[in-house]
């Protein structure tokens, strides 16, 4: 016997094709303060979204005799037609799911409205109390499932939940980069996102080294518009989880015509099973693109597929073909805290030609080595006047000179005078206010006007010796040989040799590293090699000279087996070139 469901049932039925865990709620939430106009959103997730979320924005507002309809089924400000969809929400069931999924509160006030008002909404219970409020819409669920105990179990444990709520909001900031949000997770501030670029949003998202691998793309044609980021060929992934689309402003599945367009076109810069990394807004005509064809709103139907499939494969053409796209090295750093190592394995490397006349190349036991001319003679530059800041006796100057001091500088030198003694550097009252300076360290006097300078920043700081490092870290710069300065063959050489007996060759005196250093097998890998070559070494041992048996010497002849698994980076990973290139040891 057919009969017809009570309206309890059916309300709760429909609640649940709309709101089936906290995620769903947000992207409601979310939804509304976009096409309310919202740019800053303040959100607030406990447990995972299952006991609170509350979102806040500076929206337009619903005025206050809107807000009991707001919450009725079926109602909308947002539809006007079905064929030309312009927000993201238009069916007018969101709010009225979650009045029946949960406790709701909603207070809103339109800017030119004089007051605010809060509804509450919990089934079918609705009270409205007004009160002054600031412009914008809050809305608060709590109790997510409180009266529907099968679909509270069923949800996942907190953690869970939350990870997709961060996952969506994550999606909707990267195709709404200049959102201004503040995200509140169990009580501890998560996120404060200023807005901004596409770069910016992916730098706060997946990080540094993801964003500086990624292209600017913008692409007009008409009523077509393109706008977003992808990726060079070394930032790859084994999973199309990072290359997003954005139709309208909707965060939306790849349509398959654009999805193929995109991959073909990285099919010869790629291994096969990557996938490029981006995020794409395209903007099309209302007129042509069907919203309306699923109730998650997730896949739209392109009512000119060719033609946009067409627009995008020449815009991701026209990107790719206006950058070099020789893979990069990449970023590197020196560990904090080099120490000098007297028994460092830094090599004899032998010149072999320069680039742009700042850098070396150089090479050394079969590996390829690239060297910062200006750092190592930094480095160098360094090393002697450390060496000559310990060891040679502080010189009396013939002409003393007279240097204005604050009383903090005059209190520091008077704390310290005895250890500014020992390395130097004595001064002698000269009036009020005014001492003069009698001796310098050895390796001031061929820096005169540099003197006075050296000696009140050594009084402004409180470690002293970190000063005098800062001191001799700038007496190094300045002689060192600049970019541009091309080195003969001799000087070269010269340079890398005196680098080699330095106690800390590794890095200038500012952190930078001197070298970085490329073995046969990275290069194998880079240029997709399978195997490396067998290869004798440059220098062979000249007759009647021992080997070297040291246990830490490299073998004349090296070969390297380099199997195809281990290039393949593991299946939640995201390739860059980072994993082919090390500093020197």
């Amino acid at each position: 016997m057919i009969r017809r469901l009570p309206p309890d049932q059916i309300r709760a039925i429909a609640a649940g094709e709309v709101v089936s865990a906290p995620v769903d709620v947000l992207k409601e939430l979310i939804e509304n303060a976009l096409d309310a106009g919202a740019d800053r959103l303040d959100v607030t997730l406990q447990q995972g979204g299952c006991e609170r979320i509350v979102v806040r924005d500076n929206g337009v507002g619903i005025a206050r005799d809107d807000l009991p309809l707001a919450v009725e089924a079926h109602s909308t400000s947002k539809l006007a037609s079905l064929s030309a969809i312009t927000t993201l929400g238009f069916r007018g069931e969101g709010l009225y799911a979650i009045r029946y999924a949960a406790r709701l509160a909603v207070t809103s006030r339109p800017a030119q409205q004089l007051g605010g008002a809060t509804l509450y909404a919990d089934g079918d219970d609705i009270s409205l109390d007004t009160h002054p409020a600031a412009a914008g819409t809050i809305c608060e669920v709590t109790e997510l499932f409180g009266r529907l105990p099968a679909r509270r179990q069923g949800l996942e444990p907190p953690a869970n939940e939350g990870k997709r709520a961060l996952a969506l909001l994550s999606r909707y900031l990267l195709h709404h980069p200049h959102l201004s949000l503040k995200l509140v997770y169990d009580g501890e501030e998560r996120w404060s996102y200023a807005g901004g670029s596409f770069y910016e949003a992916v730098k706060l998202l997946w990080g540094t080294v993801s964003a500086n691998r990624l292209l600017s793309v913008t692409a007009t044609d008409k009523s077509y518009h393109l706008h977003g980021l992808l990726s060079r060929p070394e930032l790859s992934r084994p999973r199309r989880d990072r290359l997003l689309l954005a139709v309208n402003g909707r965060p939306v599945e790849w349509p398959d015509a654009l999805i193929k367009v995109v991959i073909d076109s990285y099919q010869d810069l790629i291994p096969g099973g990557q996938y490029p990394v981006g995020v794409l807004n395209l903007s099309l005509p209302a007129d042509e693109v069907l919203v309306n064809t699923a109730p998650d709103k997730r896949r739209v139907r392109l009512l000119s597929s060719k033609a946009v499939a067409a627009f995008v494969e020449q815009a991701v053409a026209d990107t790719l073909g206006s950058h070099t796209l020789a893979p990069a090295l990449p970023d590197l750093h020196v560990a904090d805290g080099v120490r000098a190592a007297p028994r460092h394995r830094f090599p004899h490397l032998r010149q072999l030609g320069r680039y742009r006349d700042l850098y070396l190349l150089a090479e050394a036991d079969g590996d390829l080595w690239v060297v910062d001319q200006h750092a190592a003679h930094e480095r160098i530059l360094f090393e002697e006047l450390a060496r000559r800041y310990r060891d040679e006796p502080p010189v009396e100057l013939p002409h003393p000179e007279l240097l204005p001091l604050s009383a903090d500088e005059i209190a520091n030198y008077e704390a310290h005078r005895a250890l500014l003694g020992e390395v130097g550097l004595e001064l002698e009252p000269f009036g009020p206010d005014t001492y003069r300076l009698r001796r310098v360290p050895a390796f001031l006097v061929g820096h005169p006007d540099l003197a006075a300078e050296v000696v009140k920043s050594t009084l402004a700081s409180r470690d002293l010796d970190q000063a005098w490092r800062h001191v001799l870290a700038r007496l190094a710069c300045l002689p060192a040989i600049k970019a541009g300065h091309a080195l003969s063959g001799a000087d070269a050489q010269t340079l890398l040799d005196t680098l080699a007996t330095c106690d800390t060759p590794w890095a200038c005196p500012h952190g930078r590293p001197t070298a970085l250093v490329l073995s046969e097998l990275d290069l194998a890998r880079r240029f997709g090699r399978r195997h490396t070559r067998q290869t004798q070494s440059p220098r062979p041992t000249p007759p009647n000279v021992a080997t070297d048996v040291r246990s830490d010497a490299k073998p004349d002849v090296t070969t390297s087996d380099v199997r195809a698994e281990d290039d393949k980076p593991e299946d939640d990973s995201t390739t860059t070139a980072d994993e082919s290139v090390k500093t020197s040891p």
